[in-house]
């Protein structure tokens, strides 16, 4: 029996991957969101949609709202980030490997730039493959297990939340991806079989798959508690110059925060309805998420990080901030959410009182006394490259 397909949310940093122009003129990807959507030319049959079904636009069935807010929110500025310049280098080097190893084969297109990304995200949800581990060969553990704990205290929610690491390397194992097909997908036998020589070809023909960063490049929180964080994001904000456990910490706060609200949904107020899919509404689930983070990274009883850390981070992952005004997905402007964070900062460094916690609900009405001066925050000049 197929399992069920549950849905997923996909926040913060669960970002559409930025995949431009390639070595070869014969196949163009276009920028757009995990799972990747492929154009090619004319003489190419390209394949429209993966192998899975996987909602990642909406929460669980309960939490969806049956309510019209499909307006887009209003442009303002947006520029690039050092952070675009890692993702090309990567993106290029992903185009690279699956051209070396691609036979004109169509089919190899949705299998290895659209179920693979699909394939690790059920490893990393669902699965519990290759979890209890942080760094490709585990080097972050002992660190992301600390800051797991240090979360659970500061917003007192011991043992609620499962954080999972994502890693390339589940996608090395074809016994796994068989067992993905077999139990998530409506593939038949003889289908998978021809899926799974075409999976083994190009984990031996391409020196990028599934090596490629962007394969484990997720960060999201889900509805049932648990929370993935993968190697590959890690690595795209590390080679921009951070420190890999501001990196860490970062993230899986911003994780925490969506956590949070979660947890608070039935019960916390909004200017409009929360986790609506909407581009207001993800926005400023978003931006609240990156309030909730500054005020943590910076609290004296939190990570106790200075302000001069937290902003150099943001500053570098910018561009999961999006310009993608009218997308379903759009997670604020690079500035709207530097200001987000720094609104938390300020909470957290103005407290009269030095190192006390402010409960959850009294950081959620100081994050929607900032929302509009927030959200009018245009780009300063040191953003852009």
């Amino acid at each position: 029996m197929k399992k069920n397909q549950r849905k997923l949310l996909s926040l913060a940093v669960a970002m559409g991957l930025m995949l431009g122009s390639c070595s070869d003129d014969s196949i163009q990807i276009e920028e757009t969101a995990v799972p990747l959507a492929v154009n090619a030319t004319a003489s190419i049959q390209t394949p429209t949609n993966g192998h899975f079904n996987l909602d990642f636009s909406s929460a669980v069935r309960e939490f969806e709202l049956d309510l019209n807010l499909s307006s887009a929110v209003e442009p303002s500025e947006c520029e690039d980030t050092p952070f675009n310049e890692v993702a090309d280098y990567y993106n290029n080097l992903l185009i690279d490997g699956f051209i070396s190893a691609w036979d004109g084969n169509p089919d190899a297109i949705s299998i290895i730039l659209e179920d693979y990304f699909a394939i690790n995200q059920i490893a990393a949800a669902y699965e519990n493959k290759n979890t209890d581990y942080f760094g490709a060969d585990g080097e972050y553990t002992n660190y992301v297990k600390q800051r797991t704990k240090s979360l659970e205290k500061f917003w007192d929610m011991s043992n609620s939340i499962t954080v999972n690491g994502q890693h390339t390397a589940t996608l090395e194992d074809l016994d796994f991806i068989r067992y993905v097909y077999e139990n998530y997908s409506d593939a038949p036998a003889e289908e998978i079989d021809y899926i799974l020589g075409i999976a083994e070809t190009f984990n031996i023909g391409s020196d990028q798959i599934p090596e490629n960063p962007f394969f484990a490049s997720d960060g999201f929180a889900t509805f049932d508690r648990t929370i993935v964080i993968g190697d590959g994001i890690i690595t795209l904000l590390e080679d921009t110059g951070l420190d890999p456990k501001v990196v860490w910490s970062s993230i899986l706060a911003h994780e925490w925060g969506h956590q949070i609200q979660f947890l608070n949904f039935e019960n916390w107020e909004y200017p409009l309805p929360a986790f609506n899919n909407t581009p207001e509404s993800t926005r400023m689930t978003e931006l609240e998420a990156d309030f909730i983070t500054g005020y943590y990274l910076t609290h004296k009883r939190g990570a106790t990080y200075n302000w001069k850390r937290v902003e150099d981070f943001l500053s570098a992952f910018f561009n999961i901030g999006d310009c993608g005004f009218e997308n379903p997905g759009h997670h604020g402007t690079p500035a709207q959410r530097l200001a987000a964070a720094k609104a938390g900062y300020d909470l957290a460094n103005g407290a009269q009182k030095k190192g006390k916690i402010l409960s959850q609900e009294a950081v959620h009405l100081a994050f929607l006394a900032e929302l509009n001066s927030i959200t009018n925050t245009a780009a300063p000049r040191s953003v852009a490259r």
